[in-house]
Parts: C-alpha cells; sequence; structure tokens
C-alpha cells in the first residue's frame, strides 16, 4: 500500500487500536433484532445505524431495513451487489453486472436509493467510509465499490432510508448502506458451491472459508481469518435468442405505413429488399481514388475485396441485385460481406474473478473495554470484450481533436514516408520511385492511384480491470467514570485499480503504418507483434484512490426524564481522501494524432481533508414520546462547508402502535470529479427522425448514404472540472408508523419527500437544440449551450455532420426532488411443533420525481428518464419483494422470494423527450422511431417479475448442510425495449438482468465445526 499524506498517516497510526463500533445495526422498530447468532454479538450491546451513541434509547426514528446473513442464503443471494440489487428502494437501479464491462465504472457497482443516482448513497464499511472507486460512474459520481466489500463475513446489510447528513455528513442525502462484518466467528466453516444456467452458460464457481477461535464472554478474546474466491464466466449477448443477439432489428415491423427497423448488420439488406450502402467489416475493400485538376480526391471506380483470394472468409457473402447496387453509394460492388457485430463480439457481462481475505481480532480489555483491529484484502478482475474499431474514427474530447472520415492508400510507401489528415481525409506523402517502392497494399498503385479503405480491423477491443482493495480498520470502546460512554476508530484504505485496454487503434500509428507500408492490410494474420503494437499499442494505466478517517464518540446520560435518562453524545472526526486517476487518452499539444479512437479522456487527481463536529440529544419526554436532535459541522479543504441539523420524534400511544418522524438538513459537497476532472464525454441515444420537418434538410443531404444515420446515434456530453462550484442542499423529512399487534408480526409505512438545491449536473439537451441544429445548419442560439460537430458522412464529407457533443463545465443548477411511500411487513409463526413459517415483504413507490434545469422541468418518475441521471435505466414508480420461508423441525428449510418492478414511460424528459408524451419525444428524436412513418417503436417498458427459490438441510447435527438455488424458477425472459440503456442491449438491464440469464441453478454444501 502506497504511502499516505503524513498529517493522515499520523492520524491512523496512533488509531489503529480504535474503532467505534459506531453505526452499526438495524434499527429494532423496523424488523426484529438480530441475534447473536447473526452477528457474532453476545446481545449486551445495542448500536444504531444513523446515530453516534450506542445507548439504546437512541434508536433512530429513521426508517432502517436489514437484511441479515440468513435472509441473504434463503434468497440465493452471495454478493452484497446482489442484495442491493434486490432491494425495493433501490429504485434507480443499481449498476447492473453489464454495466462492468460497458459502463465508466468498469468492473464496479453501487446502489442508487430513492430515485436519485449513486452520489447521493452513502456505502460504509462496518459504520465506516472506505476508499472511493477510482472510475466516476458517468464520469461524473464517485461510488464505492460494493463488489469489494467481502460476503462470507457479512452479518447483515443495513439501509437507512432517509437523509443522513448530521450524522456521517456528505454523500447520505439519499440514505446510507451500512455492510456489517460479524463480530465474532467460532471453528471452521466452508461453503463451497457450483451454479450454471439451465442452457449451461453463466458458469459460476464459489468457495468460501473461516477459521476462528476464542470466546470473548468466556475467554476475553476472538480472532478469525477468513477466505473467498468466486469465479464467473462471461456471457455474450448473443447467447440468447432474441432481439438483443443480434444488430439486425429488421424483423420489428410496425403498420403497412410504419415499415419496419434497420438491419444494422453491416452490409444487410433491409425489410423491403434495399441496400443502404457498403459498410465497413473485417473483410477489407478499396476503391481507386485520385486527384483531379483542383486537387479533390475523386472516385475512379467501385470498390474490390483488397484479398479476393480470400473472398469473405467467415463472413456472408451477398451478391446484390442491380437495383440494390444502384440504390447504394457510388461504387458499390455487386458482392459485399455481411457481418453482424453484436452476434459476433458483442457481451453482456465480463469474465470476472473474486478473491479476498479477511483478518480479525477482537479482545475485552476489561468488563467496560473491547478493542478490535480488522486487515481486509479484496481483489476483483474483469476481462471484457466489444466490437473492432473502425480504421475511420474520432479521438476523445479534450485538446485538439482529429477526425478521420476517409482512408487513402498510397501508391508508394517508404520508411521516411509521413501520413497526414487533412479535410478529415488520411493520406502519406514524401514517398516516390525515387525512395519508396509500390505499396503491397494498394492494388490501384501501379496506375498511379491511392486505394480508398474501407473496413474494420480483425482484432476486438478488450478492456481488462485489476482492482485490488487494502483495509484496515480498528477501535475501541468502552465506557470510564461515572457512566461516560467512548469510541475511538479508524481505518484506512486503497484502491489500486490497473486498467489494460487493447485492440484500440493510435490515430499517429496508424498513420505511420500506411506512410510506411509496416502493417499488412491485406492479410492482417503476416503482422509481427511489432507491427500490431505499431498501429494497436497496449494501453496501460493505473489509478489509485485513498482514504483514512479517524473518529471519537463521547456520551452520558446527564439527567432523568419521565420518559428515561436524557442522553447527549459529541463526535469528532478527520477524514482524508483522494483520487488519482491519470487520463486513458490525454490531450497531447505537441501531437494532437498520438491518441486513441474511442477511449474516453476522462481523467482526474485531486485529494481533500474535510474536519467535522457533531452531537447528538437523545430526550425521552415522557413514556411513549421520545424526541432527538442531531446535527454535524464540516468543514473542506477545498474551500465548502456546512451545518447540517436533524430532528426525529417518535409517539408511541399505546404498546402496538409507534408514530415516527424525522425532518433534516443535508448536503453534498462537489465531489473530486466535479470539482476537478479533464474533460470526459457520456453518450446518450438519439435518433434521426425524416418525417420531422426539422431533419428533412439534413436526410435529403445525406440520402445516398442512409446507413450514416439510421438505426440511432450516440450523442456525446463532454463535461469537465469545475472548482467554483457550490454544495448541494437537500431538506428532507419523513413521517410513518409502526404497527405491531403482536410480537411477531411488524407492519410499517412511511412517506418521504426530500429536495436538492443547488443540483450539480452536466448539461442537459433539450428538443430546442436538435431542432436548431438540423434546421439551422449545425448552429444554435440557445445560452448556455455549446455544440459540437460529429464525424462527416464518409460519403458526404461537405453535408451537416450528425450533432456530436454538446460541451460545457459541470455546474450548479435549480433543484431535484422526490418523494415517496415505503411499506414493510414481517411475522413468524409457529405453524406446530415441528413447523414454523416467516415471511417478510417490502416495497417502494415513487410518487414523483423531477428535476429543475433552470426552470425547464425533467419529471422522471415513472418513465425511462432520467438518462443523464441513471444511465437511462428509468426510475420505476413500484417496486416490491416478498420472502416466504417454510422450516421443518429446525432442519430444513424452504424459501421462495418475489420480485416485482413496474413498467415505465420510454419517454426521457432531459433526453430531448417529453415526459410521458409519446408522440413529441418521437418527433425530438428521443425515442425509436419507425424509419417510414416517425412513429415510435415502444412508448411503455414492460414489468418486470422474477421467482427465486432456496432449500437447504441440516445433517449429522448440523455440521453439514447441503442447499440449492433455483433463481428465475418461472424462466422468464426479458421484454423488447429498444430504448433503455442508450439501446445497448435492447431490454432493461438494471431490472431484467436476472431475466436475461433464464432460469439459473445453484448446488452448494457448509460445513460448520
Amino acid at each position: 500500500m502506497k504511502a499516505l499524506p503524513m498529517k493522515a498517516a499520523l492520524c491512523v497510526a496512533t488509531s489503529l487500536t480504535a474503532f467505534a463500533l459506531l453505526c452499526s445495526t438495524a434499527n429494532a422498530q423496523e424488523a426484529p433484532a438480530p441475534t447473536a447468532a447473526d452477528n457474532g454479538d453476545d446481545g449486551s450491546t445495542i448500536v444504531v445505524t444513523g446515530s453516534i451513541t450506542r445507548n439504546p434509547a437512541a434508536a433512530t426514528a429513521s426508517p432502517v431495513v436489514s437484511i441479515t446473513s440468513d435472509d441473504l442464503e434463503k434468497r440465493g443471494i452471495k454478493t452484497v451487489a446482489d442484495t442491493l440489487q434486490t432491494l425495493t428502494a433501490n429504485n434507480a437501479g443499481t449498476i447492473p453486472a453489464s454495466w462492468s464491462g460497458n459502463g465508466f465504472t468498469t468492473g464496479a457497482t453501487a446502489p442508487s436509493l430513492r430515485g436519485f443516482n449513486n452520489a447521493y448513497t452513502l456505502t460504509l464499511f462496518d459504520g465506516m467510509r472506505t476508499a472511493y472507486y477510482p472510475l466516476a460512474d458517468d464520469g461524473q459520481r464517485n461510488i464505492v465499490d460494493i463488489n469489494s466489500m467481502p460476503g462470507s463475513i457479512v452479518s447483515r446489510v443495513d439501509t437507512l432510508l432517509d437523509g443522513a447528513s448530521a450524522t456521517y455528513g456528505s454523500d447520505a442525502i439519499a440514505g446510507v448502506v451500512n455492510v456489517i462484518t460479524k463480530r465474532e466467528i467460532q471453528g471452521l466453516h466452508l461453503d463451497v458451491s457450483t451454479g450454471i444456467s439451465q442452457r449451461g452458460d453463466g458458469g459460476e464457481q464459489r468457495i468460501n472459508g473461516t477459521y476462528g477461535y476464542g470466546d470473548l464472554n468466556d475467554q476475553g478474546f476472538n480472532v478469525y481469518a477468513n477466505f473467498e474466491y468466486q469465479k464467473n464466466a462471461a456471457m455474450d449477448l448473443s447467447a440468447r435468442k432474441g432481439p438483443w443477439s443480434t444488430a439486425d432489428q429488421s424483423s420489428i415491423c410496425g403498420t403497412a405505413t410504419d415499415g419496419c427497423l434497420t438491419n444494422n448488420v453491416r452490409n444487410g439488406i433491409q425489410a423491403d429488399g434495399s441496400f443502404n450502402g457498403i459498410q465497413s467489416t473485417i473483410v477489407p475493400f478499396v476503391q481507386p481514388y485520385a486527384q483531379d485538376a483542383n486537387g479533390n480526391w475523386v472516385s475512379q471506380g467501385n470498390y474490390q475485396m483488397l484479398n479476393p483470394g480470400a473472398g469473405c472468409g467467415n463472413l456472408t457473402a451477398v451478391t446484390l441485385t442491380p437495383e440494390q447496387q444502384a440504390g447504394g453509394v457510388a461504387g458499390t460492388p455487386s458482392v459485399v460481406c455481411q457481418q453482424d457485430l453484436v452476434n459476433d463480439y458483442q457481451a453482456y457481462t465480463a469474465r470476472t474473478k473474486r478473491i479476498g481475505g479477511t483478518l480479525r481480532g477482537t479482545v475485552r480489555l476489561n468488563d467496560q473495554t473491547e478493542a478490535y483491529l480488522m486487515f481486509n484484502y479484496y481483489n476483483v478482475t474483469t476481462a471484457n470484450r466489444a466490437a473492432p474499431i473502425g480504421w475511420t474514427g474520432r479521438t476523445a474530447a479534450g485538446g485538439e481533436r482529429v477526425t478521420v472520415s476517409q482512408i487513402l492508400l498510397p501508391a508508394y510507401v517508404c520508411a521516411d514516408g509521413v501520413g497526414g489528415v487533412s479535410g478529415n481525409i488520411l493520406t502519406a506523402t514524401g514517398c516516390d520511385a525515387s525512395n519508396g517502392v509500390l505499396n503491397p497494399n494498394n492494388p490501384f498503385a501501379a496506375q498511379g492511384q491511392s486505394a480508398r479503405l474501407l473496413g474494420m480491423p480483425d482484432m476486438p477491443t478488450y478492456t481488462y480491470t485489476n482492482a485490488k482493495t487494502y483495509r484496515v480498520s480498528g477501535g475501541v470502546n468502552g465506557s470510564f467514570g461515572d457512566g461516560w460512554d467512548y469510541t475511538v476508530g479508524a481505518t484506512a484504505s486503497e484502491v489500486t485499480l490497473d486498467v489494460t485496454n487493447t485492440g484500440y487503434i493510435n490515430v499517429q500509428g496508424l498513420m505511420d503504418a500506411i506512410a510506411q507500408g509496416t502493417y499488412n492490410f491485406v492479410d492482417p494474420s503476416q503482422n509481427s507483434a511489432a507491427a500490431t503494437q505499431g498501429v494497436f499499442p497496449d494501453q496501460h494505466k493505473r489509478a489509485t484512490s485513498k482514504l483514512a478517517q479517524i473518529i471519537g464518540t463521547l456520551s452520558k446520560d446527564v439527567v432523568e426524564l419521565p420518559g428515561g435518562m436524557l442522553n447527549i453524545a459529541v463526535a469528532g472526526q478527520y477524514r482524508y481522501e483522494s483520487i488519482n486517476n491519470p487520463s486513458s487518452n490525454p490531450a497531447n499539444d505537441v501531437n494532437p494524432a498520438d491518441r486513441y479512437y474511442s477511449i474516453n479522456g476522462i481523467g482526474v487527481k485531486g485529494h481533500r481533508n474535510v474536519w467535522s463536529a457533531s452531537y447528538e440529544i437523545s430526550m425521552p419526554i415522557v413514556d411513549g414520546f421520545r424526541v432527538k436532535a442531531d446535527g454535524s459541522y464540516d468543514h473542506y479543504s477545498t474551500g465548502q462547508q456546512n451545518f447540517a441539523p436533524k430532528f426525529e420524534a417518535e409517539f408511541q400511544p399505546i404498546r402496538q402502535v409507534k408514530l415516527r418522524g424525522t425532518f433534516s438538513k443535508g448536503f453534498r459537497a462537489p465531489n473530486l470529479n466535479e470539482s476537478f476532472q479533464d474533460p470526459s464525454t457520456g453518450y446518450i441515444t438519439s435518433t434521426i427522425n425524416c418525417s420531422n420537418a426539422a431533419y428533412a434538410d439534413f436526410c435529403a443531404a445525406h440520402a445516398s448514404n442512409p446507413a450514416y444515420y439510421e438505426g440511432g446515434y450516440s450523442l456525446g456530453v463532454t463535461s469537465s472540472g469545475n472548482p467554483k462550484l457550490k454544495s448541494e442542499k437537500s431538506t428532507s423529512y419523513t413521517f410513518g408508523t409502526v404497527i405491531q399487534p403482536t410480537r411477531n408480526i411488524t407492519l410499517t409505512v412511511d412517506y418521504w419527500r426530500t429536495k436538492i438545491k443547488n443540483l450539480i449536473t452536466s448539461v442537459t439537451p433539450t428538443a430546442d437544440v436538435y431542432a436548431q441544429y438540423y434546421s439551422n445548419n449545425g448552429v444554435v442560439n440557445i445560452p448556455g449551450f455549446t455544440v459540437t460537430q460529429g464525424a462527416p458522412d464518409p460519403e458526404n464529407l461537405s453535408a451537416l455532420p450528425l450533432l456530436g457533443e454538446i460541451v460545457a463545465p459541470f455546474q450548479n443548477a435549480n433543484s431535484m426532488m422526490g418523494k415517496g411511500i415505503d411499506v414493510s411487513a414481517s411475522g413468524v409463526f409457529n405453524l406446530t411443533d415441528n413447523l414454523s413459517f416467516s415471511t417478510n415483504a417490502t416495497a417502494s413507490y415513487l410518487i414523483r420525481l423531477e428535476q429543475d434545469i433552470d426552470g425547464q422541468i425533467n419529471r422522471f418518475d415513472g418513465s425511462l428518464g432520467g438518462c443523464n441521471w441513471t444511465s437511462c435505466s428509468g426510475a420505476p414508480r413500484f417496486r416490491a419483494s416478498w420472502q416466504n420461508t417454510l422450516t421443518f423441525d429446525n432442519k430444513t428449510s424452504l424459501t421462495l422470494t418475489a420480485y416485482y418492478t413496474s413498467g415505465y414511460s420510454s419517454t426521457s424528459s432531459d433526453a430531448g423527450g417529453t415526459y410521458k408524451d409519446c408522440a413529441a419525444s418521437a418527433e425530438a428524436g428521443q425515442l425509436v422511431t419507425y424509419p417510414d412513418s416517425g412513429n415510435p417503436v415502444q412508448c411503455h417498458g414492460h414489468s418486470t417479475f422474477d421467482l427465486d427459490g432456496h432449500i437447504e438441510t441440516k445433517i449429522a447435527d448440523g455440521k453439514f448442510t447441503l442447499y440449492a438455488d433455483v433463481l428465475n424458477i418461472l424462466d422468464g425472459k426479458p421484454n423488447y425495449d429498444p430504448n433503455a440503456a442508450y439501446g445497448v442491449y435492447q431490454f432493461n438491464a438494471a431490472w431484467q438482468d436476472r431475466l436475461f440469464m433464464g432460469r439459473y441453478m445453484r448446488i452448494g454444501a457448509k460445513v460448520d465445526f
């Protein structure tokens, strides 16, 4: 682990024997309190998530959902990430496993509570912070990777569904996820399982083992060591037949006037028999080119295969009819090669391997004092494949950009040849018959002609990640004097992330290879490793993130009130956090061509120190009525400071009913990416609706090459850090009731509302931006918007290109507001002496979620929006889960768990659409539309239902447990959704991930000695 700054290192060094058992268990009012067997405690101490005191009377009135390790086992859940994916309050979508390969946070995942995105959910590990993942979600949001949490030693996962800035500081506006590990483990415990889908893929192997020694009660100490290993096979979209397994969407048809969607297979034939023009595949084609008297490059004939003897190879050869050939771009040959890039290359989930280890020791120094020290190591590696990048392309945002729309192979090549780009055309100079040789890659070289190259390398791109998390924490808690309780603790953590990208084209390397003839385009298999690396140099980087935190609390019962003792607690903390994420594609002012196509230019380097002081006053006014006041003052070295108060109240008029409510002020300081980030580009999917008058001129200008725009295009939103950002400020309140008619039945209902001001956001595209750009020859006269053009149409270089990017630094906008209702019900029933039944149901309803961007209201609840907010996962209004378990003789149990997520409007008002107005959204190009009529293909995304099962039985006096899981018992299938997740999958992976996998089976065994 690299050295921390001196101040942080001193804080950690003086406190490794100290950690507050702070904020560590569930609220007993929300769900039955966990037993000592669940969490390793002896039951003598109750600590509370959302409080800075360990006094049971100070239990928070905020809604808390607690899922124990036993619950997780019975749901067939093996990781913390899967736990949060199924949480009903996670109604903006945890980053699903698929985004680990395709998203910004390659290899990581994080939750998004209450319809807000993952920037507003604070993730804790045993009540303490841990280092951020070095990559930011959507290039903006710093997250904690919950994949780095060791699942096999988790006691439970508490989720505080309320603003908690008064206790935890920044990032806790929407709620807090507290992953709590076991305090004490005795004996040997092994768990081995293997899983596979019904269709024979998606293989999974897991093993974890723990050995603990010592009894805290009898011997005064406990030490345990744990390891875990998990391996998941990669899975391609082509593994499941359907619209998601192919680029050919032409089977999706509407009415007779609608037509059918585009066949995006390269060189595919459309549903009406037309051909949209020759396109790039891994089989290269060339076309003779020469300069006219004015110096303009002009075609001299049709395309032909660069290597005719090899034909189309593994691709499909198609002979075009005369009408199809004539309908394509100029120079279309009679035979083309078809390639389905989705079917051939597109991965759904990456190959993943997880290895972790934990060592913990706990000791009772005396009857009142306990200390512990814990070390964690976790390593997550991923490997993700994607389609090759074409020979033409554009370098990333940041610095001067290079765009290549056409490549012309010269007649002569030589060692001194110089490649260059002029007018978006890449060609070479410096070679002739006197110093060079005829270009072996140019079949027209002998005629003195250049060859226009059309194709892509026969080389998929790969992204490999290797994330290592190192974490140490320790603490001491106890009592002294006349009833004083204290905790002192510290933690330090570091994440190192190595990222390797292969198969990406470096423009300068390509220019050199073309000019000097060092790369064999005719038969790439003949290229040496050096020649390949010259054009596709492997890109490596190491990003690091560090955090150190020290915290201390002091509390005391000070005076007796009619309802009990008034308790006062104070806390102070310091933390240091930093991120150093060098760009994988940095700006190059000396040579702008020495950069890659397609690799995002994102990068950030920054650090900050945070000092906090907080208080908590718990006042049991009378029996059945308690109030609590909290507050925290936080100061950031980057210039932000804030005071966040919170007030809670509970009223219990009768034993069976409790009323509760909270009011809080919160804040979120700009994170390190928002303050210091280099320009980075996120993408949303847009379409060209030629039936809309605003697009008429554009469509006419590109009529000879409809493949340039049909099927949708990606619009970039390029954002950069802004050190002048203000902190976001929030106001939240909840009120609800807890009903316990009997000791074994608990019902809760809570209403919540949160409003955030000074919202930090990237620029949001509007329908006017699209309309002005396409109807006003690329000019947009809207204050606050800067737009750039995309890569030109290679067949129509002088025509207006597609809208490329909207560019602006992060900025403070007006506000974000959400409100909803959470409901839970649980019960445990002894049906007979040998049979018991337990049930637990939770549901969340999102009443409203809307964003105010300088007066423009973007409403999201019940829709696919916001695409800039939650990566086009949507904000479904209703989510529910219901777990039911039958237990026989305390040995055998059977559990069924059902999950439901409601459907949503396909509109996204922050991506140019209009909230729940399908026609307007289609006209603006936000929705996928039929090419002939411009009518939307889909206006509503379907609901999702999933049923999982678990069975286990104990044998040999409980020392052995055999179990089996069946996930997606009904073998449900994902629903077609071309608008969700930017159209990457053709279904909504945030909610239907398990449905894509299909029925999945796992068997395993546990040993407990």
